[in-house]
């Protein structure tokens, strides 16, 4: 009766786990997304190892072995023939128990999104290694049962319970891992719910410790095991097959949330960078490497001092009132805003800083702050001289051929500041790079030609390549050359020009011997902004900086007893020799 008995509910244990094949292939059928191969797979793998378990039980009951203690009667009672197969099959059923768990936790981490390097790392090394183990003790126990191996029992024995415990320690670690991580999820993303941890939990915890109740001899009876391992098997397939259709899994997809905020951290144009509480860089984006010019690799752990500009003070960064800072190459103006991280305490954990280029606001306020100063002081106080000429033209005595050559003279000056604004509204307007290359000689030659009149009296020598070709609008780059030589022979006084290219610096340079830009004009520059006792004197000089800002390169202006030489700066990648 016992060997019918355990016969029976070996079938039944084998019959729920060939439902762990089906719901296997059911997944693949049906769903989609993040998880669902890995649980596939895990619930294939679990389906076979618990039918290969059955399958060897339902061959010993009929040979009459119902009970563990039995096996030793393997030889006399069991056909030489088939004793190959059922210990194979009996090691195979070890080897998928290994397997199903760590495959079961590769799903976890996947689902929650939680599987980078240092997990995939782990993941391989301790499941290799366990599963390792738990196929030498089981290749080791069958060639010592088929008489292939002479063990010294000792020995045996002490490997077999080593080999037994790492398995039970390996595979624990790997459940509790993955339980913790899924209840984690429920309490931080929801429609994620705790019923949907029991049901991925049923599936993997009772069949597993069912598994061991038997190898550690706690229960013996092949009916017995095959009952309980029938029994969790279907409390665990009912719990998958509700969690994935009932809950949903797959629809509400918990690492949604993780892969959407991982998405928007990686593909923001704004740089951003999380530093811990000791100030070293936990991470940083693609657009923070590309802002201070580092590698993922030698930013990670570093303090963020080391990204910094020497000039800027890390802890004045992290405190909560926002800093401007200027980064060391080329006029961009950072703003850097801090925030606190804490964890679900609420415990401060660190800080994420967001750094933003704020460099063309910064130029729209320039630009606002010059052409007010522009409205506000130079036409206001021309038209009040105006005005001034006019009311003491209106006196009888006054000699009106004098004042009307200055109102002339004053309108005339109104008009050229009028034609001015208008040029640097068309430099901005402009795009400033061009998709073919202009000789720079050409460009020089007709700026000269547009300012012939003013040319005439002071003598301009160009000394350009004829091969030098810039892949700059010629709008924006040829009014900035026509401004520097109206400007040289209209404001310094000059006797020459001349006009030069410094080939490695990719520089064009102006000089001229007249007496030089004044030096407050230059600081206004330099100090890229307009103030209410320091402005400049008209919009030239800024049509200049703006016009080479907006192409990328850098204007400079140098004046000293022999003159004044300004340098525009062309990024190389901009400069075609043929």
């Amino acid at each position: 009766m016992g060997q019918l008995v355990s016969m029976q509910v070996a079938v039944g244990a084998g019959v729920v786990s060939l439902g762990y094949l089906a719901f296997g292939g059911y997944l693949l059928n049906r769903y989609e997304g993040i998880g669902v191969r890995s649980l596939s797979l895990f619930s294939i793998l679990w389906g076979a190892n618990f039918l290969s378990a059955a399958a060897v039980i339902y061959a010993f009951s009929n040979f009459g072995i119902t009970n563990g203690s039995q096996l030793t009667q393997l030889g006399s009672q069991v056909p030489t023939s088939l004793q190959p197969v059922l210990i194979s099959v009996d090691f195979l059923a070890g080897l998928f128990t290994v397997s199903g768990i760590f495959v079961w936790l590769w799903f976890v981490l996947q689902y929650t999104q939680r599987i980078g390097r240092r997990e995939k790392t782990a993941i391989a090394v301790l499941g290799g290694v366990t599963f390792l183990v738990s196929a030498v003790n089981g290749l080791t126990g069958a060639a010592a049962a088929f008489g292939l191996l002479e063990i010294e029992p000792a020995l045996r024995t002490s490997f077999h319970e080593f080999a037994t415990v790492f398995e039970v320690l390996g595979t624990s670690v790997a459940i509790g891992v993955g339980i913790a991580l899924l209840y984690t999820t429920a309490t931080r993303h929801q429609p994620f719910r705790s019923r949907s941890v029991v049901g991925l939990s049923l599936a993997i915890v009772f069949p597993w410790l069912v598994g061991y109740l038997y190898q550690f001899g706690l229960v013996t009876e092949f009916a017995s095991v095959s009952a309980l391992r029938a029994s969790a098997l279907t409390l665990g397939l009912g719990g998958l097959w509700l969690t994935v259709t009932r809950d949903n899994i797959f629809e509400q997809l918990p690492a949604s949330r993780t892969v959407g905020r991982q998405t928007a951290f990686d593909a923001s144009d704004t740089a951003i960078v999380v530093v811990n509480n000791a100030g070293n860089v936990s991470d940083l984006n693609p657009a923070a490497r590309e802002l201070f010019g580092v590698s993922e690799l030698d930013s990670i752990g570093a303090p963020l001092a080391s990204l910094l500009p020497e000039t800027v003070d890390s802890d004045a960064v992290r405190q909560s009132e926002p800093i401007t800072f200027e980064m060391p190459a080329g006029d961009t103006v950072v703003e850097a805003a801090t925030t606190t991280a804490t964890d679900d305490s609420g415990q401060a954990i660190g800080e994420t800083i967001v750094f933003t280029d704020i460099t063309d606001e910064r130029r729209r306020q320039q630009r606002i702050q010059v052409l007010n100063r522009v409205l506000r002081h130079n036409l206001r106080n021309d038209l009040n001289v105006a005005q001034g000429y006019v009311d003491v033209m209106t006196d009888a005595d006054s000699d009106t051929e004098q004042y009307q050559t200055k109102i002339e003279s004053i309108f005339g000056k109104l008009v050229t500041i009028g034609d001015k604004a208008q040029r640097t509204e068309t430099v901005l307007a402009a795009d400033p790079l061009a998709n073919s290359a202009t000789e720079l000689s050409v460009l020089i030659e007709d700026a000269v030609t547009s300012i012939e009149a003013d040319t005439e009296s002071v003598p301009i020598s160009v000394s350009v390549p004829a091969e030098t070709a810039v892949r700059i609008n010629p709008v924006v780059i040829q009014s900035i050359i026509e401004e520097l030589l109206s400007n040289a022979i209209r404001h310094s006084g000059c006797s020459e020009i001349t006009v030069s290219y410094e080939p490695e610096a990719t520089t064009l340079v102006v000089t001229d011997d007249g007496s030089g830009i004044p030096s407050h004009e230059i600081t206004v520059l330099d100090n890229a902004e307009e103030t209410a006792l320091e402005h400049g004197s008209g919009l030239g000089l800024w049509l200049i900086k703006w016009g080479t800002d907006s192409f990328g390169g850098r204007a400079t202006f140098d004046t000293d007893d022999t003159g004044t030489r300004v340098r525009i700066k062309i990024p190389a990648d901009l400069v075609d020799e043929a």
